[in-house]
């Protein structure tokens, strides 16, 4: 610190004419050291500054708060604030437009609508994707894995839709591996509100 306090005052202590100027003159040599490259980004900012002050103190004063903001502690970041990121009520939104399109993905496979079997298959791994930070934020690994696997089925759906020609024979098992996926997570973390009939999260399982 000390050092960088006397190369950079050594810089400020410079005849006025190098700072007042039309524009700073050039380093005669590269600098060296562990210290360059902040001498360097020190001499950039009081340069572009084109100081108007003359006298010691007040270069002083200026190369203090030029250090301090090189060096000094940076303010206390965002990320050290705690707040939730994926919450209950996303899980819940999230399975309300999930279940639509794996349904209207079964149904355009068996209309034998690739096209738009494709895209429900697309969209419901985006979907089920995010649902991921929420398990991982409970540190629920089982539900971690249920989800990957059903992410893998759909990931291997979405291949076999994408060829030329659809081995519609081969669509089957995928949708069976999904339904089985996901009936497995329900077993464990839904239950059905007997008032309304509609499922949600069971707390008790978190």
């Amino acid at each position: 610190m000390d050092g960088v306090a006397s190369s950079v005052t050594a810089r400020l202590a410079a005849p006025s004419s190098s700072l007042d100027g039309a524009a700073p003159r050039a380093p005669r040599g590269p600098s060296r050291g562990p210290n360059a490259p902040l001498l360097a980004r020190g001499a950039r900012i009081v340069a572009r500054l084109r100081l108007a002050t003359q006298t010691p103190r007040q270069k002083t004063a200026l190369l203090v708060a030029l250090i301090w903001g090189l060096t000094g502690p940076a303010p206390a970041l965002a990320q050290d604030t705690s707040y939730p990121i994926f919450t209950a009520d996303h899980l819940d939104a999230t399975m309300k437009t999930l279940g639509p399109n794996v349904a209207g993905l079964q149904a355009a496979l068996r209309d034998g609508d690739y096209a738009t079997a494709k895209e429900r298959a697309i969209r419901s791994r985006e979907q089920l994707a995010v649902t991921m930070t929420f398990w991982r934020d409970h540190e629920r690994d089982d539900a971690v894995q249920l989800v990957r696997a059903v992410l893998a089925e759909l990931d291997a759906l979405d291949r076999l839709l994408s060829t030329p020609e659809v081995d519609a024979a081969r669509l089957e098992p995928r949708l069976t591996g999904i339904r089985n996926g996901c009936q497995a997570c329900h077993g464990v973390y839904r239950e059905q509100d007997s008032a309304t009939g509609e499922y949600r999260l069971k707390q008790s399982a978190l």
